[in-house]
């Protein structure tokens, strides 16, 4: 979908802040379609090359979401109308979720195919913007809770904050990983 574009002025705001913080969730506003959002950003000491590679494989997505298992029909390399499926470890049901977007070294976005127990949809957005050698990488999720009322109630008492949390866990991951890469390389 490739909605959101960082102009300058908005990566200097968003890196000067990261400067004082290793990550930072940012203001999000749902699009059309869905209820709720949660936009993060992390600066990490690599360069976009070396953290969209990481990245880039699904196979790898295990590394910063070590809670969940993941698979996909071939070598598993992001592309545009790859599938993949998802589960919590210890889950009977796979999720199905497809590349929707895909720009190498940029940009990829990723939308659930169907509907989850308490998730009616989702999509994410994750972008790797190059700053003075390092990576500015954010990643919006966007998402609708099914239930209706009840849903909103849901988001506020517990989804949005298992979200940020899972969230936080992978980016905070995510920067580790690559910055030991690049100190190896």
């Amino acid at each position: 979908m490739n909605s959101k574009r960082y102009d300058e002025q908005e990566i200097h705001t968003i890196v000067k802040s990261l400067k004082n913080t290793q990550v930072e969730f940012l203001e999000c506003k749902a699009p059309r379609g869905f209820s709720h959002c949660v936009r993060i950003a992390v600066l990490i000491d690599a360069r976009v090359e070396e953290v969209f590679s990481l990245v880039s494989n699904i196979n790898n997505h295990a590394l910063f979401w070590p809670e969940y298992e993941f698979k996909s029909g071939d070598e598993g390399k992001l592309r545009k109308n790859l599938i993949y499926h998802t589960r919590e470890k210890g889950a009977e049901k796979w999720t199905k979720y497809q590349i929707v977007d895909f720009k190498e070294n940029s940009f990829y976005s990723g939308e659930m195919m169907e509907e989850e127990t308490f998730l009616k949809k989702l999509r994410y957005e994750h972008y790797f913007i190059p700053v003075d050698n390092m990576t500015l990488s954010i990643e919006s999720v966007y998402y609708s809770l099914r239930y209706g009322f009840l849903g909103k109630i849901l988001n506020l008492l517990m989804a949005e904050r298992i979200i940020k949390k899972r969230l936080l866990k992978a980016h905070l991951k995510l920067k580790e990983v690559a910055e030991k890469r690049k100190l190896r390389s």
